[in-house]
């Protein structure tokens, strides 16, 4: 078979006939002519060989060419790498087997790994089993995949939490390809967004518990509906910092139940919409357990406890600081996942710019059977210090 060999813009094609000699020179064993000068004494010039290698990465298989001078030293040593390497597998081939696996058989499972599209089969019936949710810009809301009958959950949920409103709704297109092939798959969802008036995910103070309302009432919405927070994460720097949240389906609950705790400031808690005993217990343990003491302890909004810290915990730069800010946490921990009290941890989110150095708000759902311990009421919390004795009276 004839092999094309392109120098200098030039075809110089390798016959594949018999190595015959010629009344001008010889032949070598590829069929490359060799001028007689270079059997004498004469000068020699630069020997071109032609040499058949595996086919390699490459987009096409192409001939190694090699000289004898000097200059060609490091192109002979990276052939013969190449060749100890042993490739078989050309870039052309792996290409076509990743993007056109669904293509030539359109009935397979997308779940099986082949394809472009990371989303399983769905119908009405069996729902994608999971979506996510992520916080974008200002005050919008993006979700892929989210099933069409959720939408006016999500829309609910956010008017009840936020006066101010929502200042449009609509779905989004993306890669062309991408959408046709969900769409045959059954994503009904795709890409939706949802924004708000105002700057939900950097509101002003009178708008701050109801940011993080937001996200509350969205994950009792998808609770009643067979969705739970499987996590969180930061997905792109676009983001600023902001999560994107991904759920999961589970089993229904017709009055699911959920507060917040949020880090807010250098030094201010927040308890929002717990039930009263929670609330309670939880204040009580966080001004036992703060070394410096608590200055203050009032309702901010309508079921929304603030606690005002002495010191600067979320700011703190000292070793001794730093670890009893996190001695907090780990008494929110305590108290809220007690078996008395009932609740798990249903996730952390970030929900503001990083530049703004607000910490993630945690979210706690009632489960009624707790994470430890027994079903026995904790005993009274026990002050760790005379500044933490005193707080045990503040805000009472």
């Amino acid at each position: 078979m004839p092999l094309a060999l392109k120098l200098g813009g030039h075809k110089r094609t390798k016959s594949s006939a018999p190595d015959t000699p010629t009344s001008n020179g010889s032949s070598t064993p590829n069929g490359v002519h060799v001028p007689s000068d270079m059997n004498g004494d004469a000068p020699r010039s630069p020997r071109i060989v032609v040499t058949e290698q595996p086919p390699s990465i490459l987009k096409a298989h192409t001939p190694s060419v090699s000289s004898d001078s000097s200059a060609s030293m490091f192109t002979k040593k990276r052939m013969s790498l190449s060749d100890m390497r042993g490739l078989s597998i050309g870039r052309t081939e792996t290409t076509d087997s990743r993007w056109s696996a669904d293509e030539r058989e359109s009935s397979s499972p997308s779940s099986s790994g082949s394809g472009m599209c990371p989303l399983p089969e769905s119908s009405q019936k069996a729902p994608f089993p999971f979506f996510s949710m992520t916080l974008s810009g200002t005050a919008t809301l993006s979700f892929i995949a989210l099933p069409v009958h959720l939408r006016p959950a999500v829309i609910a949920g956010v008017r009840k939490a936020w006066k101010h409103g929502i200042r449009s709704m609509d779905s989004v297109e993306y890669a062309p390809e991408l959408m046709e092939f969900h769409k045959r798959k059954g994503c009904d969802g795709g890409v939706w967004e949802l924004t708000l008036k105002g700057d939900a995910w950097n509101p002003r103070s009178e708008d701050k518990v109801s940011s993080k309302r937001i996200i509350l009432y969205l994950l009792i919405e998808f609770a009643k509906h067979g969705y739970q927070l499987s996590t969180s994460y930061r997905m792109s720097a676009k983001d600023s910092g902001k999560d994107t949240l991904v759920f999961s389906s589970c089993d229904p609950d017709p009055d699911p139940v959920f507060f917040a705790v949020a880090f807010y400031s250098h030094d201010r808690i927040w308890i929002i919409d717990a039930e009263a005993d929670v609330g309670q217990a939880l204040e009580e343990g966080i001004k036992a357990t703060w070394v410096d003491g608590v200055k203050a302890a009032r309702v901010r909004q309508r079921h929304c406890r603030e606690i005002k810290l002495a010191g600067t915990p979320w700011v703190a730069h000292s070793k001794s600081a730093l670890i009893s800010a996190r001695v907090i946490h780990l008494t929110i921990m305590k108290y809220v996942t007690h078996k008395s009290m009932g609740y798990e941890l249903a996730g952390n989110v970030n929900m503001a710019d990083l530049e703004t150095g607000e910490l993630p708000v945690s979210f706690y759902r009632k489960t009624g059977a707790g994470e430890w311990g027994t079903f026995d009421a904790l005993p009274a919390p026990t002050p760790v210090s005379e500044a933490a004795r005193r707080s045990m009276t503040v805000g009472v």
